[in-house]
């Protein structure tokens, strides 16, 4: 692997860490203001689900 490729991966790696980072923070605020958010499925209907429930899937992830 190039020293390119190889800082391409490392930015890629930080760019879905941080990522994942601001989206679990955004589901922890609107889980603590009892908010719901906007979400699509796999078909690609959008639908509105608490945040609570969205949480829980959040912080397995991570």
């Amino acid at each position: 692997m190039s020293s390119k490729e190889k800082e391409i991966r490392e930015f890629s790696e930080k760019m879905l860490k941080g990522t994942a980072l601001a989206l679990k923070k955004l589901v922890e605020a609107r889980a603590a203001n009892n908010e719901t958010m906007i979400v699509s499925d796999n078909n690609g209907k959008f639908k509105k689900v608490p945040a609570r429930e969205l949480l829980d899937i959040v912080r397995k992830q991570s």
